[in-house]
């Protein structure tokens, strides 16, 4: 098992606010349940926005008022944590376009950030290596960019910003035994997650 579920967690934890709810179901299903769960009263307003990443960033724009910071106007909620998890699945699905993990990588590698990509593959301490959005700019459909930009309410700059701050964690928990993981395992652990957020949504 690569640490994919972890990441997925500790973002969706952040999106909650950290909130004592989602203690009480088990599991990284249960908290996703929790992050998606508050479609509830607010269906009209995501379904008139397309695709999963779309979605995402409806239900996560409505925590606003669950993040420690407090806001007065949800209308022009700047959520950090909605971004960084309405940017997953696009990033999960990137990687998938690329073939997998081993074509994931070697796309990074050709952006001239091999060194970047060689720390977050490796297991020694200390956090990733930090990458500049404007690198990773280009490997993202600028129309994806601007649909989870305006349904999250945010700057298409901070989309970036969330994907070269996600990227780094999603790589590193894909290769806890570094260059000797397993591909294949790690690009299952992709599509389940996936399945499991789409799931949820489908609902």
């Amino acid at each position: 098992m690569t640490n994919l579920s972890n990441i997925v967690e500790i973002l969706a934890k952040q999106a909650l606010g950290n909130s004592g709810q989602q203690n009480e179901q088990g599991g990284l299903g249960g908290i996703l349940g929790s992050v998606l769960g508050q479609l509830g009263g607010n269906t009209s307003s995501a379904n008139a926005q397309g695709g999963l990443g779309g979605i995402l960033g409806s239900v996560l724009g409505q925590l606003g008022g669950t993040s420690e910071q407090p806001r007065s106007n949800t209308a022009g909620v700047s959520n950090g944590s909605a971004v960084l998890i309405a940017v997953l699945p696009l990033v999960l699905a990137w990687i998938q376009k690329q073939g997998g993990l081993q074509g994931a990588l070697d796309k990074l590698r050709g952006q001239g950030i091999s060194s970047q990509v060689d720390d977050w593959i490796s297991t020694g301490p200390g956090d990733n290596a930090a990458v500049n959005p404007q690198q990773v700019q280009s490997l993202f459909d600028d129309a994806e960019i601007e649909q989870v930009a305006q349904e999250t309410q945010v700057p298409k700059q901070d989309v970036y910003s969330a994907i070269s701050s996600v990227l780094p964690q999603i790589i590193d928990s894909l290769t806890p035994q570094g260059e000797q993981t397993s591909k294949t395992e790690a690009n299952a652990d992709i599509q389940q997650v996936l399945n499991l957020v789409s799931g949820f949504l489908n609902r």
